[in-house]
């Protein structure tokens, strides 16, 4: 580490990416040469075998909502009650005591 009034000297240059860097934007560059959709980019990568671990497991998140879709929240209706004409029914029984 250069000291206070000393030059930097060695390492990489100011702005030079890094390894990972210039991996994203070689993949980035492929995916709009080729035209391909992004579904088919995203499988390509996690299929990939050489690729990393982590880009792996992010290009598998990205497709997940194609494959699995999130599910909802749906009120559970028995009959023809809501849940608070339920509760109101109840809250009426408890009270009749």
């Amino acid at each position: 580490m250069a000291g206070p009034g000393k030059p930097k000297t060695g390492g990489r240059q100011k702005g030079t990416p890094n390894k990972r860097t210039l991996e994203r934007q070689k993949r980035i560059e492929e995916m709009v040469i080729s035209g391909e959709d992004p579904i088919t980019f995203f499988s390509q990568i996690m299929r990939d075998q050489s690729a990393p671990y982590l880009e792996r497991k992010d290009a598998a998140k990205e497709l997940m909502n194609y494959y699995h879709p999130k599910l909802h929240a749906v009120e559970a209706r028995t009959g023809t009650m809501t849940h608070e004409q339920r509760l109101e029914q109840l809250r009426d029984m408890l009270g009749d005591d």
